[in-house]
């Protein structure tokens, strides 16, 4: 294991290279070395909970794979999600309870859920180990918990902590009702993490046998890991730490003096990371689909499949005034068919439809599931869309 408190020189990297990890120093930045850890082996909890959370969502094949050179290709991602995943049933509620995705408002992209929330929430990418993995995790949830904390807020793959201010005590209830996210899923969140060993020993239960068969079904590409952390090694002895995750994973954090970097193979478009403030170190679960390099600040990505597919669904008269009528306040899909004199079955569907394409929210008004147009994504996304046309014209 690399002993992240001493800075290997170059010579010692290239002995040591391949075996635990490479360190060297990032010599831009005013003269302030930024230490660099890139480690030679990905979490394979993290890689299980993708290809469930795929599966679970029915996520397409391509976005589980990417398309770099150090992807795996859509037709070995299929093969083995099918092969590791065997034992899993995708529909028992179990799996569903912790894999099963919930579109947050204001946030595109990525769904939210239970699984993810925790495996993702201290970043444990210098374990890759299960039982490492968990020991290490349980150790930071006991230490946030004795210090105290402040829930800063909620994307597709964890809650951010922060420590809370000094002589105030904060209640995890109340720290989760300021989220803007769903009440079911707020209260299945204050569930999960006020039984937080439980659930992460309920959750790594479900993954370890996945985790268990992944080494020896993704070696033809994690051998591949030395090769494209000599690339990042190189770029890092050259170039400022700080403007690459600035311009390129969009992280504006403060100043750090580490960065421990580990690859992630599924879903490598996502690339989350955590900045710890009071450590000064950035961790940052790296995709393999994602290249060496500054590129362009300012150039727009194109759209994204689930929002082409909520552009298809749009392009419906009837279907717009649905989400017209729930732009002004909750509704059952009932309340809906009535109001708008509509089939009940056909509004159903289309509900279906746009919630799973990130367009609706769901509340639980009264024991009965109402929705909610998701404003906030809807805009984002009609802005994506214009930044990307304007930058290709």
């Amino acid at each position: 294991k690399v002993n992240a408190t001493v800075i290997i020189e170059q010579k010692e990297v290239l002995r040591l290279y391949g075996k635990i990890g490479i360190m060297c120093t990032n010599p831009i930045r005013g003269g302030v070395p930024v230490k660099v850890t890139i480690y030679q082996e990905p979490c394979w909890l993290l890689e299980a909970a993708e290809l469930v959370y795929g599966l679970v969502n029915q996520i397409p094949v391509e976005k589980l794979a990417g398309s770099g050179p150090y992807c795996i290709p859509p037709d070995q991602v299929r093969r083995i999600q099918a092969e590791a995943c065997a034992g899993l049933d995708p529909l028992d509620e179990l799996t569903q309870f912790y894999f099963r995705g919930v579109p947050l408002e204001g946030v595109s992209g990525r769904l939210s859920c239970l699984g993810c929330a925790l495996l993702y929430s201290f970043l444990e990418i210098d374990h890759p180990q299960v039982d490492d993995f968990v020991r290490s995790m349980e150790a930071d949830w006991r230490a946030l918990c004795e210090s105290g904390f402040h829930v800063e807020g909620i994307d597709g793959f964890s809650l951010s902590f922060e420590p809370a201010p000094a002589g105030k005590l904060l209640s995890l209830a109340r720290e989760l009702a300021a989220l803007q996210v769903p009440p079911l899923y707020r209260m299945q969140l204050l569930e999960v993490f006020s039984a937080f060993d439980r659930h992460l020993e309920r959750v790594v239960e479900l993954l370890r046998p996945i985790a268990a068969v992944l080494p020896d079904y993704m070696a033809p590409w994690t051998r591949q890991i030395p090769d494209l952390a000599e690339q990042w090694d190189t770029f890092f002895q050259g170039n400022s730490a700080q403007e690459f995750f600035l311009q390129r994973a969009r992280i504006q954090s403060g100043e750090f003096r580490e960065l421990r970097l580990a690859f992630r193979f599924f879903s490598p478009y996502g690339s989350p990371g955590k900045f710890l403030g009071e450590k000064g170190r950035l961790l940052f679960h790296m995709g393999v689909n994602m290249q060496p390099g500054l590129g362009n600040a300012g150039q727009a990505q194109a759209p994204e499949e689930w929002e082409l597919t909520a552009l298809r669904l749009m392009a419906n008269g009837s279907r717009m005034e649905m989400l017209h009528a729930m732009a002004e306040r909750p509704m059952s899909g009932q309340e809906l068919a009535q109001k708008l004199n509509l089939n009940s079955g056909s509004v159903f569907r289309d509900l279906n439809s746009l919630y799973n394409a990130r367009l609706l929210l769901m509340e639980s008004t009264g024991g009965r599931n109402c929705y909610r147009t998701n404003l906030p994504v809807v805009r984002n996304m009609m802005e994506r869309m214009l930044n990307y046309l304007q930058n290709q014209g």
